[in-house]
């Protein structure tokens, strides 16, 4: 059963666990348009269910782990280029972090469901 709290006010709600507030938030809506994007490109599936929800954890991890390896070999060519190129390849890290940051979200997600599920 779910711990009711109250405030100094005597407002009562459900006790939560974390801090949702400490969400770094420019982080959250670049990932955000990252789902947003793939669920555009991977539309939900007749029973409303994401289709990411049919992708493993590992899966997901793999991808998640590509997009770190990309970010990295940008980050390690960004002092090589030249000026004129930079600015777009700043721009391709931060896409690489962002699928990165949203794979890993749905791993995360993915392996929570299955030890629920048993899967």
């Amino acid at each position: 059963m779910e711990e009711i709290i109250e405030n100094s006010k005597g407002g009562k709600q459900t006790k939560i666990d974390g801090k949702m507030t400490e969400v770094p938030p420019e982080a959250l809506l670049l990932i955000s348009s990252v789902m947003g994007e793939g669920s555009v490109r991977y539309p939900r599936e007749e029973n409303g269910s994401p289709n990411w929800y049919k992708i493993s954890c590992m899966s997901n991890l793999d991808h998640a782990m590509r997009h770190a390896a990309i970010f990295l070999r940008y980050r390690n060519e960004l002092g090589l280029v030249p000026e004129e190129v930079r600015n777009s390849m700043l721009q391709d890290m931060r896409e690489e972090l962002s699928h990165f940051a949203a794979r890993a979200m749905m791993a995360l997600e993915q392996w929570e469901r299955d030890e629920i599920e048993g899967d």
